[in-house]
């Protein structure tokens, strides 16, 4: 049997020890042994590990969000087994006293202001803003470089052009011609997106750093998801923001040749040059894809066997321009009278807006049930609670021309 040196049975205890104590009771257990070193002078290295015990630091986007999200719930797994706890008062007692405080303010300061989600536990401003920070690599319209502009009473207007000065030369003694900018404004209006996500009840019982970031990664993925979807091809209807697929110009959709290299080579120019022939300033371009039309543009070939599209798509870029994949575009469209088509998007993201409320309004229940693979599944017979997560937000873009589509891509079939 193998040795340990002294450093490495400190290093052991402190990983096994410092996993023990991570609940209430066992940090007054560990003052109790830390009284009882202290008194019989016990080894110095154990002192220090004890020392370090204590709330677990959470310093990572989002993680305090995941904290605030599961302190909700386990308020409500409690309320149904006949115990009244506060969503702040558990977190005082997981050893963030602050973040219980903060809870506090922020649902007074909804219920001050009439705030449309106001209701089961507020995720505080700041730590909903990591929350917001973490959908921008899942929600591709975000990654995409959209502007995100705080609406905190639920809506707001922002500026658009219509139409723009124009410049004339002039001879001698010609008046000149009058013109002026056109502008109008849009209307930003809170649109409610709910995510339901199930959460084991043993996550709910303790204080771990490590079950705040499973909460809030299954929060932000059902979230990213829903956006990927409805920032893309919204119908603005039932409550849906409008996606960029109904806000573009009339004469920015742009349909697809017979699948060739030649003719993919020419609709993605057609794209380029709908956005030039529109002043477009070009100051975040980017497509959005489906997964198929990547595979697609990765493989294809000329006759010499030479990738055309890979070696660039490798360094994240299409034409020079970065892009991002989503399942949020069918590939099961039938706009050309097919079954398997699909679009491909390019846009100028400077100027597409997305409107954030600001607000994260958590619910849970132990008794609800919810669909997994097309089954229902029940809650309180797999020991969970079901998390529900309110966001409100809504999707804007300020100049129509600046939107892209080109649809009837049967790239790949």
């Amino acid at each position: 049997m193998a040795t340990m040196t002294l450093d490495e049975l400190k290093k052991t205890m402190r990983s096994e020890v410092m996993q023990i104590l991570s609940t209430e009771v066992d940090r007054r257990v560990a003052e109790a042994v830390r009284d009882s070193l202290a008194k019989s002078a016990g080894p110095r290295w154990m002192s220090q590990i004890l020392d370090q015990q204590g709330a677990p630091a959470r310093k990572g986007a989002g993680e305090l969000a995941g904290f605030v999200i599961r302190c909700a719930a386990a308020s409500c797994m409690h309320a149904k087994a006949g115990m009244a706890i506060a969503p702040e008062a558990i977190a005082q007692s997981w050893g963030l006293p602050e973040v219980g405080k903060m809870i506090v303010d922020a649902r007074a300061k909804a219920l001050a202001a009439g705030d449309p989600l106001a209701g089961g536990t507020l995720v505080p401003e700041q730590f909903a803003q990591d929350f917001v920070e973490l959908l921008r690599p899942i929600s591709v319209v975000r990654r995409m470089g959209a502007v995100t502009l705080p609406m905190p009473v639920g809506s707001m207007k922002i500026p658009k052009i219509t139409s723009g000065m124009t410049a004339y030369y002039i001879g001698e003694n010609t008046n000149i011609t009058k013109t002026q900018l056109a502008t109008g404004q849009i209307a930003l209006v809170a649109r409610r997106l709910a995510g339901l996500t199930p959460v084991s009840n043993d996550l709910l019982r303790y204080s771990s750093p490590a079950a705040d970031a499973i909460v809030r990664d299954d929060a932000v993925g059902a979230v990213g998801q829903a956006e990927n979807t409805y920032f893309l091809r919204g119908d603005g209807m039932a409550g849906v923001p409008k996606g960029l697929r109904y806000q573009m110009a009339a004469g920015n959709l742009i349909g697809a040749a017979v699948t060739s290299l030649a003719n993919v080579t020419i609709d993605l120019g057609k794209c380029v040059r709908a956005l030039m022939a529109a002043n477009s300033r070009f100051t975040r371009p980017g497509w959005i894809i489906s997964p198929r039309s990547y595979m697609y543009l990765s493989t294809v070939q000329t006759t010499t066997g030479a990738f055309v599209f890979r070696d660039e798509l490798m360094r994240g870029q299409l034409w020079g321009w970065p892009y991002g994949i989503t399942t949020g575009i069918p590939e099961t469209l039938t706009d050309g009278g097919n079954t398997d088509e699909t679009e491909v998007y390019f846009a100028d993201f400077a100027d597409v807006v997305i409107g954030e409320a600001q607000v994260i309004l958590v619910d849970a229940s132990t008794e609800a049930t919810y669909s997994e693979g097309g089954s229902l599944q029940s809650a309180f017979s797999l020991d969970q609670t079901v998390v529900r997560i309110i966001t409100a937000h809504d999707l804007a873009v300020r100049r129509a021309e600046s939107v892209v589509v080109l649809n009837k891509v049967r790239w790949g079939t």
